[in-house]
């Protein structure tokens, strides 16, 4: 493999790595497209094409069609691979009313909670939700130099701001900013020394600046400290007028996003709901094909896209149906959204629900976690992604939790890992043995980006969809099976290998025939 061509999507700190080769080396690729579907001594997949051929020699029958909420960036609904299998809202017509009375006008083929109702705007990009938490507290906290400043009753948000703004990695910025002002100030001390001397400043350069005695010794050599790092990095020829022409610049630049930290609105609140309350959950639009709906579109396609013209780069389930719910913009995603996106998915059919999405701040994780146990109450299956930054998870904070009160685990919810065609971890997934429960594929997936563009992706987003896909398959021979015997029976059928739980189709599906 001489030259790989990297795309990254990145939602809610999750990365799909999408691989694609140049022309010459496509069929390294191609040859694999589907591997993930077979188990064999060589490809260690989820034993798809085995569950499939087992169902039809026992004569099972599909008895129910099931949808599959994709609660994610949004998807193509233009896409040929996905038009076939997407949901489709039976009550409602596009005519700008809600028909069906459920709350949102116009939602065909699902809904985007990252928009406004005139869909005049519909939000792409949010940042980390650690440097929204900084963004959050920056202006209260802003001058403070250290906890003894702090009222008693401040002193546990204290440690919250400084906690995200080490985690924002906004720390050496800040600190280089203080350094910029300080510098500013002995700047123009220095700029007024030197025009109480005869030299020109209009054609004095660093180096010359160097050389010139001052009145004030002490302030030169205390600006001269401040310069270090510049006057190893700025050529010592550079004029002394150009040189302070360009540290205001730099430093008004750095004014200009220090105030836009603290002054310029989150944009998620153009969207006009109230982000603390879950019940105010009828906002957005039914814009679905948005800037960074490829994430989307190609988890959708991993559990049921149909591909005619090659059929290895269809999903797992094609006979399902998925509804795409938009909640994740480039970004961490918004708890409010997520809570949102899964109670409509509920509340409109899906019984599987795909969340690859994630992240290690979560401000409000019981509202995410009361939208889980309302999926469990109404019997429907979650399947999230458990991260791809190789981090052991038991040791850390990663949300959704998915616990209810207690921190009990809800019995829905199935956090997913990723494997390599060998059944070994992949590189990059998340691990855990408490909050990772089940492993599944997720190193070279076949499927589909916007615009039926064949392609391959990795990671731990594209793992949870393909045990989704099998959710949904068992759940469409098996409708009475409930979400939580589901949940155990996928584990308690997973193939033990390098310490791992792989996911296995004809396991579970042999299971649930006894």
């Amino acid at each position: 493999m001489r030259e790989l061509i990297i795309k990254k999507c990145v939602i809610s700190g999750l990365m799909l790595i999408s691989v694609s080769t140049l022309s010459a080396q496509k069929a390294t690729y191609d040859v694999y497209a589907g591997w993930y579907k077979q188990w064999n001594d060589s490809l260690k997949g989820a034993n798809i094409v085995a569950a499939q051929q087992y169902l039809r020699n026992h004569k099972a029958k599909v008895k129910k069609k099931i949808v599959v909420g994709i609660v994610d960036s949004g998807a193509d609904i233009d896409c040929k691979s996905l038009k076939p299998v997407l949901w489709t809202n039976p009550k409602e017509i596009p005519d700008g009313k809600d028909n069906d009375r459920n709350g949102y006008a116009d939602d065909v083929h699902g809904w985007n909670f990252l928009g406004t109702k005139d869909g005049k705007f519909n939000m792409t990009s949010a940042g980390t939700e650690e440097y929204r938490q900084f963004k959050r507290l920056f202006p209260k906290y802003k001058n403070v130099k250290s906890e003894a400043e702090v009222a008693a009753d401040d002193k546990d948000e204290y440690a919250y701001y400084l906690k995200m703004r080490r985690k924002a990695k906004i720390n050496s910025y800040l600190m280089f900013y203080e350094h910029s002002i300080e510098k500013q100030k002995l700047m123009a001390r220095m700029a007024d020394l030197l025009n109480q001397t005869k030299v020109n400043v209009d054609t004095l350069t660093l180096r010359g600046m160097l050389d010139e005695e001052v009145a004030d010794t002490l302030a030169k050599n205390t600006f001269l400290q401040y310069i270090m790092t510049d006057l190893y990095r700025v050529p010592l020829d550079t004029k002394w007028n150009d040189y302070v022409k360009k540290q205001r610049s730099d430093c008004a630049l750095m004014e200009k996003r220090i105030y836009g930290i603290e002054h310029d609105k989150d944009k998620r609140l153009l969207l006009g709901d109230d982000m603390d309350d879950a019940d105010d959950r009828f906002y957005g639009n039914n814009t679905l094909n948005v800037d960074g709906m490829d994430h989307g579109n190609f988890v959708a396609g991993v559990v049921a896209g149909v591909v005619a013209d090659d059929l290895r780069y269809s999903g797992v389930w094609t006979s399902a149906r998925v509804m795409p719910v938009r909640v994740s913009p480039d970004g961490d995603e918004y708890d409010k959204d997520v809570a949102s996106g899964i109670r409509y998915a509920v509340d409109n059919g899906a019984k599987v629900i795909n969340v690859s999405l994630g992240k290690y701040t979560s401000p409000n994780p019981k509202m995410v976690n009361e939208a889980i146990a309302y999926a469990a109450k109404h019997d429907v299956l979650i399947v999230a992604a458990a991260g791809n930054d190789h981090l052991n998870i038991d040791t850390i904070d990663y949300f959704p939790s998915a616990v209810d009160a207690a921190g009990k685990v809800f019995d829905n919810y199935i956090r997913v890992g990723g494997t390599a065609m060998d059944g070994s971890r992949s590189s990059i997934s998340n691990y855990g043995v408490n909050k990772v429960d089940l492993y599944a594929p997720g190193e070279y997936i076949s499927g589909v980006y916007p615009g039926d563009k064949k392609d391959f992706a990795n990671g731990t987003s594209v793992a949870a969809p393909v045990v989704s896909g099998i959710a949904a398959m068992l759940r469409s021979y098996f409708p009475k099976v409930k979400a939580a015997r589901l949940k155990r029976v996928l584990i308690e059928t997973a193939r033990e290998m390098n310490g791992l739980k792989l996911v296995d189709a004809e396991a579970a599906a042999k299971r649930l025939t006894r």
